[in-house]
């Protein structure tokens, strides 16, 4: 099995030339944090049902009734690049969801940001940031032994200068029971789990903090959103990762 040291995005990241920022991000703005915000103004998740249910890589046993966490999805959704790919698609064509998507960015964690940088850094913090558009949608089918293996973003092309924001849409606490694990810094290997449920976001460094998710052996189907934000001139906006 391939692991994070040998991947293929790793062997080019340790080729590639430095994105050229103007310094690294402060070790302070690298600490997770949790962020709250208000499902009834910001409904991410009536937004994602609408959206799966246009997509074709799963179905609702009812129209009106079921939850996200009853989406029977195709085992496919979760191994498959292919099946990954075409949900992209369907999220970057809805416009209902990324509208939603948008205004949670600019009401919500935008703010936060600005208010969260100037406490750690003061005056000489950065004020400008660019967020990922479209964001990623995830779905894990229940009942299944399928994991993701630990990995850091670096070797997706991501930034240093880059904050990982995650959001369950279903619920961990009492459903699904799986999420997400982090480790607290780069190469640490003392994953935790990120213990939260619609409502919260979760930010960590996951660009150099590797991550992983267990299998979901609950009969329920967990769904989640994320995204990253760049950080001011810690963030260089042209730069990409070649041949991934």
């Amino acid at each position: 099995m391939e692991t994070a040291a040998d991947s293929k995005g790793e062997r080019l990241l340790s080729k590639a030339t430095a994105p050229a920022v103007a310094a690294e991000l402060p070790l302070e703005l690298r600490a997770s944090a949790y962020v709250a915000f208000d499902v009834q103004q910001h409904d991410l998740r009536s937004a994602a049902r609408v959206l799966l249910e246009k997509t074709g890589v799963g179905r609702f046993p009812s129209e009106e009734t079921c939850g996200l966490e009853e989406f029977e999805a195709d085992a496919s959704i979760f191994r498959s690049f292919a099946a990954r790919k075409r949900l992209a698609e369907f999220v970057a064509g809805d416009e209902e969801f990324l509208a939603a998507y948008e205004r949670l960015v600019a009401a919500v964690l935008i703010p936060w940001l600005k208010q969260h940088v100037a406490t750690l850094l003061g005056q000489a913090g950065p004020t400008s940031f660019s967020y990922q558009y479209p964001p990623t949608l995830r779905v894990q089918p229940g009942r299944s032994s399928e994991f993701k293996r630990p990995h850091r973003d670096a070797e997706y092309g991501h930034q240093a200068g880059e904050l990982n924001f995650w959001m369950p849409l279903t619920n961990y606490s009492d459903m699904t029971k799986v999420t997400l694990w982090v480790e607290s810094q780069p190469g640490a290997g003392d994953y935790e789990p990120l213990a939260i449920d619609y409502g919260s976001i979760a930010m960590f460094h996951g660009t150099l903090c590797r991550h992983k998710v267990p299998a979901n052996t609950s009969p329920y189907t967990r769904v989640s959103m994320d995204f990253r934000i760049g950080i001011g001139d810690y963030f260089y906006p042209n730069w990409s990762l070649d041949g991934v």
